[in-house]
């Protein structure tokens, strides 16, 4: 509606930009007929005075100055004023139909180049978000692609809009946008995600994960604080473990990082496929450690 508002005062302005001429031009036709109605007036007047001093006996060809007035009379009204009376009629006439013309041109060239076909476009993405939600329970088997992730993302923003308090949602356009190297987005997403529902673990953990990385140090920070929280309530969560333990390794915090792995790999069968990687992650620390401890007893 504000779109439709904005666009008819535009369309107005230019209008009387346009057709400015036309719609004053009367202005001049006005300014001769009052010079015409003097003129009258003079010419009345002074035919009084005539007649006055015709009866006195004080002039004795009154006939003759009868017609020089007249013809002074004729001679100072325009040649064009009934031209000047008939443009002052029809140039509101032109004025509004070049204005109405100028209105349905602009009206065709935004529905043919505007943004009414990305309106319609939004509009059909938005429609097809249970769709979306349906492929989600296949995305192990059957991986959406980047233009439906795409697609996915739009109709999910478009909602958000009209729910702006929906934690889940939030959350999910967090992990589309990550799938989709859309840091950013991700960050603010996951960010109100926890903010609407701030005692979900796996919001937390997701939006830790993007603070993990963050170059920022008080990103970092803040990340190290979230997990910790979520530790604190799940002793034994292996996400929360596992980023806390790389955390320390990056932080050159060998020794936490040993620990936290060996954490780990107490909580997991013994024939877990981890197990390996996580004895590598505990060795290559434990090395890292004994290397730092070198390089300061040799300072």
């Amino acid at each position: 509606m504000n779109f439709w508002l904005i666009s008819f005062a535009i369309t107005l302005i230019v209008a009387l930009i346009c057709f400015y001429p036309l719609l004053f031009s009367g202005k001049q036709a006005l300014d001769s007929n009052k010079r015409n109605k003097l003129n009258k007036a003079f010419y009345f007047n002074r035919l009084k005075e005539i007649e006055e001093d015709e009866q006195q006996g004080l002039i004795e060809n009154a006939s003759q100055l009868r017609t020089e007035l007249q013809q002074t009379l004729l001679q100072d009204i325009p040649e064009n004023e009934q031209l000047q009376q008939d443009g002052k009629r029809y140039g509101k006439i032109w004025f509004v139909s070049g204005f109405l013309t100028l209105a349905i041109l602009a009206g065709l060239g935004y529905m043919q180049a505007g943004a009414w076909h990305q309106e319609a476009m939004l509009e059909k993405t938005y429609q097809k978000l249970p769709h979306f939600y349906e492929r989600l329970k296949e995305e192990e088997s059957n991986p959406m692609s980047d233009q439906e992730l795409q697609q996915f993302a739009t109709a999910l923003r478009l909602k958000l809009q009209k729910e702006p308090n929906n934690a889940a949602d939030w959350w999910t356009l967090g992990q589309i946008a990550m799938n989709l190297d859309k840091a950013r987005l991700a960050y603010d997403s996951y960010a109100r995600a926890v903010k609407l529902d701030p005692e979900n673990i796996e919001y937390q953990l997701s939006y830790a994960r993007i603070l993990m990385f963050s170059d920022d140090q008080t990103d970092k920070n803040k990340g190290m604080d979230l997990l910790k929280g979520v530790l604190r309530k799940d002793h034994s969560n292996l996400q929360a473990l596992g980023l806390l333990a790389f955390q320390y390794f990056e932080s050159e915090e060998y020794k936490m990082a040993a620990v936290t792995w060996a954490m780990m790999l107490r909580l997991i069968p013994e024939n877990d496929p981890r197990v390996a990687l996580l004895e590598k992650s505990i060795r290559a620390a434990r090395d890292a450690q004994e290397e730092k401890e070198k390089a300061e007893q040799k300072k």
